[in-house]
Parts: C-alpha cells; structure tokens; sequence
C-alpha cells in the first residue's frame, strides 16, 4: 500500500522483497519512486497510472477510484490497484493498494465464466479488456455511450457475479481463471496432482487428490498399466460435476510402499483404504475402478458394503482361465498374463519387455486394443495431449521396476469371483460390446446371478471405455451419488 505521497507504508514480505525502491521517498524526495514499482514487473505506462491515480489522491479525488488491472512483464500475473480507506470521520486517510492477481486469459476462460455467470459476448469483450491491462477510460472513447455506459455494464457484471463490488468479482473471477488454468495442466499432465500418503503398519500408500475440493467423494483404483491417467484426464469434468477424487497407487507402484506377499495384496489394500476413508473423513465414497483394478474394486464394496455407496467397474477384467482367451488380448498383455498363468518366474522379464515395447513405439500403445474402428475411438487415440498423461502413469508404474504390475496380474489368472459371493454394496460394470480383452459373454457369465450387480453394455465400445465414453463414466457416478 502507498500513501497518497508515494511512500510504501505496508508491504508483504513477497512485496517488500521485489520492491526496489526507498521507502520513504515521495514528491518531496522528486516523486515516486519508479524503482519500487519496476521491482514489481510495472513497465512505464502502467507506472504512470499508478503516478496519476496518486495525484488524483492527494488533490482529494478519484477517492471512489474504478479498480484498475495492470499489466506486468510476468503474462501471467496482474496487479490491481485501487483506493483504500484508513480510520473514519476526519482521521481518515486514503491510500493506494496494489495486490497481485495470478491468472492467464484464454478463450477457455472467457468460455467458462459465459456458462458459469451468463455473460454475453460484449460483457466478456469488457472483461477481457479490463482483465488484459486497459484503462476503463482508454476503453471507453469508442464506445457509445462512454465511460458511464461502461460502468453501467461492469455493475450489471457485479450482480451477475453476486460479489459485493468490483474488486471481489476481480478476485472471484482471477481464482476461477486460475483453477481452470491448473486443470487444464493437470488434464494435460503437464503438471502432478495435489498427493498424500497414508501410513498403516509397516508399509505405506500415496494418493493423488482430483476434481474438487468438496463433494461427493470417488475413489478411483486403477489398472495394470495405464496408471491414473483415465481419471486425470477428466480433472475438469470432476471439479465441475462436484466429484472429490483420490487415486491411491498399490504396493508395487509410484512411492507406495512394498509388495506384500501376493495372498494378502487384497487384505492390505483394503485395509488402507479403510485408513484412507477414516483420515480424510470421506462419507460413502464410490469406487471407481478401471479394467484390470476391477478385482480389487468389487472385493472392497463386497467388504466395505456398509462404508460405501457402491462400485462403478469400467471395461473390467474377469479372471483369465483359458489358453484361448489369452489370444485375444493385445500382444504386451498377452505376453504378461501368459507369463502370470503359466510362467511367474518371466514376470521381471516380461515386464522389461514391455516396458521397452513402450519406449521404442511411444505411449499410446498403452491404449492399443484389437477391436474394430469406430470413430469415438479414433478420437481419443489420436489425441497428441494424451501421450505426455500416459508417459506421466507408466514412469508410475514402473517405479519400483513393475512389482505392483507383477503383483496384479497374480489377480487377473486367478479365480477372485470367490471372494464377492454375498451381500455387497451395488457394483455397476460399464463394459464396451466390443471389448477383446473381456468378451461380454464371459463377464456375463461371471456376474450373473449376483445381487445388486448390474452389467450395462456401451455399444460401439472397446475396452478403453474410461478414455473413449468418459460421459457414460460421469452418469453412472451421478447415480450411485444419488441413492
């Protein structure tokens, strides 16, 4: 904050160790000092509105001073200015404060404050210009009506906004960029999620925390191979739809603690997932799992039924038993479930396999599957922002050289249909009609009869329904949230 003599009188401590200038150096001293607000990323035109907006100040005016955004040599960070008042009555002084506001404009931006506020096209033109860096009255000269007809529009804005002045909607507006800004980078796995860790006993589990901050709590446990990307991708449509989203990695994977002997991989897992559920205080949370965590998804509602609201299983696993269901899966899978069922001591060896498989022909191979071509599919696979997400999970899952991986696949040669006989919490399987790593009949057949199970099929799906039908994924979420 400056007081109407140019002098810094509060700051900061980020403030105060950018400002260059001196403290105390005001029109006597020969004006303001420029060096203070150079410190700041302020080029010279933006230092003289400041240089201005503080004459107006000590000649008593401008005092109902229009919050101004201006532009620093950071594109990604503004500064608003603004009038404050100090004391009441006759004690009262005015000052200038000057506060950050970290926010990139995009069309994604203006597209999501439209929909979330109704604005239209010439409120957001507004907004995008005050938001950029221009005077409302450089603003104002083209437009008919001038600057009162400006004004007009930024209180209608205000209303619309539901902030109680110009400066919170600034502020409300500038989070909401921002927090579509870091989704996006998210989405794009250009950056990690927020993570945590769970203790319990002698071993450990990280978790990465999605969507939003508050809502309906979803648990995603993931597949064999592609990590968290199915959910990461959709950290948008999460934050948006009301879902708060964790993601705990098994033993084996990321930083999460060792594999424990392969006969008590389930029992450990549920057991911090039960941790998981008392420490961050989540209220019948859904499962989400995802094709070859489909195990370990239908044994925890089975066991945890009365802590959950239910189970979303998307294209998942059913046991393999048979030589001839092996020749339908894709050739890296093949080789590990094959290496699973007949040869476990191959597991390290087929794992480096497949790890090199990726390396020479890219990421998206990770989304490969024999199935026909169908549009939806193709769009999804030929997404160039989606290798950079993928690569993120797999160097995931081969932190600790592939032993969760190694451990799993144990689960899709075994028999694991035995372990969710009886009540459990509902379970809903979305699975493609066309899915060649578990053919519909087979998943038929070994949920069939089971209460509170449903098989629903996706036509013209595959078996990467997460990444190609994400809609069908959010609505059956909807629904379990509310039952």
């Amino acid at each position: 904050m400056l007081t109407a003599s140019g002098n810094l009188c509060r700051a900061s401590r980020a403030a105060r160790a950018t400002w260059r200038g001196s403290e105390n150096c005001g029109p006597e001293d020969g004006g303001l000092d420029a060096s203070g607000l150079a410190g700041l990323g302020l080029n010279g035109p933006a230092q003289a509105r400041i240089a201005q907006s503080l004459t107006q100040l000590r000649q008593q005016q401008n005092r109902e001073m229009v919050p101004e955004i201006l532009p620093t040599a950071d594109l990604s960070r503004k500064l608003m200015c603004r009038t404050v008042q100090c004391g009441v009555g006759l004690q009262a002084t005015y000052g200038l404060m000057i506060e950050a506001l970290d926010f990139c404009w995009s069309s994604r931006a203006e597209e999501m404050l439209s929909a979330t506020f109704a604005l239209h096209r010439q409120e957001i033109q507004l907004l995008a210009g005050l938001l950029g860096g221009k005077a409302l009255s450089d603003m104002a000269s083209p437009t008919p009506g001038g600057i009162a007809s400006l004004n007009a529009q930024l209180q209608t804005i205000v209303a619309k906004s539901g902030a109680p002045g110009l400066a919170e909607m600034f502020r409300l507006f500038c989070f909401l960029i921002a927090e579509v800004s870091s989704d996006v980078r998210i989405a794009r796995g250009e950056v990690a999620p927020a993570e945590g860790e769970i203790e319990i006993s002698d071993n450990n589990m990280q978790f990465f925390k999605l969507g939003a901050e508050t809502g309906q709590p979803v648990i995603f446990l993931h597949g064999l191979v592609d990590g968290i990307a199915g959910v990461q991708r959709l950290q948008s449509q999460f934050r948006t739809g009301g879902f708060r989203v964790y993601a705990p990695l098994r033993c084996g994977y990321g930083q999460s603690g060792p594999v424990p002997p392969v006969e008590c991989g389930i029992d450990v897992f549920i057991d911090q997932l039960e941790s998981l559920i008392e420490r961050e205080n989540l209220r019948r949370p859904i499962l989400l799992g995802h094709r070859g965590g489909a195990a370990f998804t239908h044994i925890a509602a089975r066991r945890l039924r009365d802590r959950v609201a239910g189970a979303v299983i998307v294209s998942g696993v059913t046991p393999v038993r048979k030589m001839r269901e092996l020749s339908a899966l894709p050739g890296y899978s093949r080789m590990i479930v094959s290496a699973a069922a007949y040869g476990p001591g191959l597991m390290p060896l087929a794992v480096k396999l497949w790890a090199r498989s990726v390396r020479r022909n890219g990421p998206m191979t990770l989304l490969r599957q024999k199935s026909r071509p169908a549009a939806k599919r193709a769009d999804c696979h030929s997404d160039p922002q989606l290798a950079a997400l993928l690569q993120a999970s797999h160097d995931l899952t081969l932190h600790q050289g592939g032993a969760g991986l190694i451990a799993d696949a144990h689960w899709v040669v075994s028999d694991w249909c035995r372990h969710i006989d009886g009540h459990s919490a509902p379970v809903v399987y979305l699975h493609g009609d066309d899915d060649q790593v578990t053919s519909v009949e087979r998943l038929q057949q070994a949920m069939g009869g089971r209460k509170n199970v449903q098989v629903r099929l996706c036509r013209d799906g595959g078996s990467m329904l997460l990444y190609s039908r994400p809609e069908l994924v959010l609505a059956a979420l909807e629904e379990l949230a509310g039952t």
